[in-house]
Formats: structure tokens, sequence, C-alpha cells
């Protein structure tokens, strides 16, 4: 029976990890260091949570049902391809492509101009995404250049950062601040939903699926077999450098003065650390990071919805989701953060229920009664929370009317309890009726 070897696993679970490692798992851990300070060990583990086990939990799920469209179609076929449409837009070209290709201009270019950057920016968008399109349209080059190359280029560069705050004379770590200092478990959990690994854990499943075959496994377990472990080693290698970049964070927090975004902490500890060099080596180290998440974004997108439309081919669909991403990544950083959280809150808690009720699956029986009732209610519960709190649309009044409700609203957690009780009424149902005679 033929597996793939040693060197071809690490290169596909690199391939994996780069292409989780983007925009937002770059700068989220060092605020979550700075702002828990003493904390921090606390607060990486629940964070770890929502940006690697469940990732990692949902590249699984997709593993054991062969692809994204049979674990959705558990639901029903109109759930099915809507939400997979939804997925691929809010990782792709609307919100996380964008994302991932503006900040390292934000982070590397920007502090270099004074005054307006609106052209600048124009420039690095056009740049970036054309370069984004040149590796994307390489489809079968696509592993050996995001795992051969571009990632160890990555983690190298992230190593001297690291390296260079462990080594420094650093203060001791300040205590907790914001929300970490008065609810730093749900802070933690849900600052993980920024990363949106959880969403894309789906898409890139079938991904590192594609490639394996590729590789010539053609038995269905194996294939299966490794594609788990090539997300435990990817998450393994996300955990390693999340706890460090939030160590950078908490580290530093008392030496390089007010910062108001994880950008902020990185680029003062890059130029605290190698002065202005040091925002080479940080701008290098985040146009690595971007461009191998947005390329991964794109390919991956591109490669659905040619296989939709098969009559736009895959080079036209590249060549969309770059041009839709530039238009896009021109309103900066700050406008699509305040955009996108309302989407990840609406949207994770979805994908947290339907990869867990995939991993029991075979309990439940692939109960549409199941999956209808717990997927649903989520939906609802969440899209209460995102539209009332986050994006602030609904009354105020039904707000106040929904969190009693919905317990742990406050913390971005009042869908659990709506989901459990949906699980097991639903669960008791489907018992009782496959009991009768």
């Amino acid at each position: 029976m033929k597996t793939i070897t040693r060197s071809e696993f690490i290169v596909v679970s690199l391939m994996l990890f780069s292409m989780f490692f983007g925009a937002g798992n770059f700068i989220f851990p060092p605020m979550l260091g700075k702002e828990s300070g003493e904390i921090f060990y606390q607060t990486i583990l629940y964070f770890c949570t929502t940006a690697v086990v469940l990732p990692v939990l949902g590249v699984a799920a997709v593993a054991k049902c062969g692809s994204v469209q049979a674990l959705t179609n558990r639901v029903d076929r109109f759930f099915g391809p809507v939400f997979i449409v939804l997925i691929y837009l809010a990782i792709g070209p609307f919100l996380a492509i964008p994302r991932a290709g503006i900040l390292p201009f934000e982070v590397g270019v920007k502090p270099f101009f004074e005054g307006s950057t609106s052209v600048p920016m124009l420039i690095w968008c056009v740049v970036f995404f054309i370069i984004n399109y040149l590796v994307s349209v390489s489809k079968s080059k696509v592993v050996d250049i995001l795992g051969k190359w571009l990632t160890p280029a990555l983690l190298v560069l992230i190593a001297l950062l690291v390296l260079g705050v462990f080594f420094a004379e650093t203060p001791p770590f300040g205590t907790p601040t914001g929300k970490y200092a008065t609810a730093p478990t749900s802070t933690a959990f849900l600052a993980g939903y920024d990363t949106m690994d959880a969403m894309a854990s789906i898409v890139f499943g079938i991904v590192v699926i594609n490639v394996i075959r590729g590789y010539g496994v053609s038995d269905e377990r194996a294939v299966v077999g490794v594609t788990i472990k090539t997300g435990i080693f990817a998450g393994a290698v996300l955990a390693i450098i999340y706890i460090s970049l939030a160590y950078l964070g908490a580290a530093t927090a008392g030496i390089i003065g007010e910062t108001k975004t994880g950008a902020d902490i990185l680029t003062k500890t890059a130029v605290f650390l190698f002065g202005n060099g040091g925002l080479i080596v940080l701008g290098l180290a985040m146009f690595l990071a971007c461009l191998t998440t947005t390329v991964g974004l794109t390919a991956s997108g591109s490669e659905y919805f040619n296989s939709l439309m098969p009559s736009v081919s895959y080079k036209i669909w590249c060549i969309i989701f770059s041009a839709v991403s530039a238009f896009f990544a021109n309103f900066g950083l700050g406008a699509i953060l305040e955009v996108g959280v309302p989407v990840l809150v609406a949207f994770y808690p979805v994908v947290i229920v339907l990869v867990v009720l995939a991993l029991i699956d075979r309990f439940i029986e692939s109960s549409k009664l199941i999956y209808r009732s717990c997927i649903y209610v989520t939906v609802v519960t969440g899209l209460i929370f995102s539209l009332g709190s986050q994006a602030k649309i609904l009354p105020a009044g039904f707000v106040e009317v929904a969190k009693n409700f919905m317990p742990f609203y406050d913390y971005g957690l009042g869908w659990v309890l709506w989901a459990v009780v949906a699980f097991c009424v639903t669960f008791v149902i489907h018992t009782i009726g496959n009991k009768r005679p």
C-alpha cells in the first residue's frame, strides 16, 4: 500500500500551516500577551482552543466525511451549498484575503510614509495581488512553493523576532487589562475566532486530501489517517508560534510604549530589537505569512467555484479572487476588521457545532433531525448576538430581552446552552424513534 514519505509529510504539513497562518494569526497573539500580562500562559491556552484545536478537528471532520459537501449536506440540501459559498466568500475575497493582503503594508511599509498613504496603498495592493495571482495560478507548484520555500523562510524570520525578545532585558509581565482583567477565559476564547482558521479548516482539509492523493495514496483509510496527522502537525506548529508571539507581547508591554493593535506591538518590538532594520525583518515575515495564506485561499476558492461553474476556468477565478480582494484591501485594515468581527461572531459557532457533530456522527447516525436542530438554533442565536452586540443593528430593547434567554450572552457564548438543549432533545427523540419496532 502506497503512503507518503516523511519529507512529503513535512512539506504537506508546512503547506497547511502556512495556509492557516496569515494576518490575524500574526497580530492577535501579541495583543493577547500584552493585555493579559502575567496570566498570558492561561489565556493563550483558551485562545488555542478556537485557534488551533478547532481547526485541527475541522480538518479531521472533513477527512472523515471525504468532502465539504458531504459534511454540510448532513444538515440539508439547502444549507450545504449556501453555507459553503458563504464560507468561501468570507475567508476569500470579501474578508480574509483582503485583510491578509493589506497587513504587510500597514506594518512594514506605512511607517515609512508621512501624511496620506492612499497612493502607496493602491500600488501595494496591485503589486501584492499580482504576485498572489501568479503563485495561485500555478496549481501544480503551490505545494512546493508553500511547503518547501516560503514557510521555512517565514519560520526563520519569526524566530529572529521571538529570540530577540527572549534574550533582551525586559521588565516583569504586567497585570491584566481590559476584558482580560474581568473575563480572561471568554475573551481569549473569542479572540481565537478572529484567526478564521476553524472556518478555513473545512476548506483546507480538502486541499490536503487532494495533495495526499496526488502523491499516489489511494487507500481511503490511509488518506484519512495521513490527513489527520498532517492537521495535528500543522496545529502543533501553530500553537508554538502563538505562544511565542503572545510571550513577545507580554514581555515588551512595559518597554515599547502605547500600542493600539498587535501590528503596533510587532512594529515597535522590531524597531526596539533591530532598529529600522527590524521593520524589514518584520515586513518580510508579514509578507510571507500573508502571501501563503492568500495563495491557499485563492487556490482553494478558485478550485471550488470552477467545480460549480466549469465554463469559467480556474485561471479566471484566480483573477477574480485577486482583483476583488485588491479592491476591498484598499479600504484599509481598520475597516476590514470592523466589518469582519460581526461576520466571524455569527459564523464561528455554526462551524464549531458542525465540526463537533461530524466527529460524533457514528453515535448520532447522521440524524438530520439532530443536525438541523443544532445548526439552525446556532445560526439564529449566533446572528442575534452578532447583529445585536457587534454590528449593533438590532433594537436595544430586543437585545435586553435576548440576554434574559441566552445565558453567557455578554461573553459571546449565548449560543452554547441552546445548542446543547437542541442536541439533548433531538438525541432523545432520535433514540426513542429508532427503538420502535
